[in-house]
């Protein structure tokens, strides 16, 4: 990623700062278009992520036991959400993503409430699939 990811505290920030759907489904979007593409060989079934209703992959690598994801989706608000996911998962170790509460970060960031069911299970099952993606390399 050419990118330095913003700390979550950052993230946070942004969306109390933007308060009302309407500008955090903006913010959604615009931190979409800051999600890396991921490369096309990658697109496959294998790391398709399954209980979302949009495309959605996820490819995750393990270098020196800290997670490297890749995701991408064929809609902007998932790719927005991908990008928060980025925020608060890359780069940790197995450790500290089993230490994240990601029901508190999604009330801080109120946005779950905001989303539809199936959108919202497709976030909360690309976010089991990187805790369960970290608990098998423990």
């Amino acid at each position: 990623m050419t990118e330095a990811l913003m700390p979550v505290e950052q993230l946070i920030a942004q969306f109390n700062e933007n308060r009302g759907w309407d500008k955090q489904y903006r913010l959604i979007i615009q931190l979409g278009k800051k999600l890396p593409e991921l490369d096309a060989k990658k697109k496959i079934e294998a790391n398709q992520v399954k209980g979302c209703e949009s495309l959605a992959w996820l490819v995750i690598e393990q270098p020196e036991q800290c997670l490297h994801l890749q995701m991408d989706s064929d809609t902007r608000v998932v790719k927005g959400l991908m990008m928060i996911l980025l925020v608060i998962f890359q780069g940790k170790t197995v450790q500290q993503v089993n230490k994240i509460d990601i029901d508190a970060i999604f009330k801080q960031l109120g946005i779950l409430h905001h989303l539809s069911p199936s959108r919202a299970n497709g976030l909360l099952a690309i976010v089991d699939k990187i805790k369960m993606a970290g608990s098998a390399n423990e």
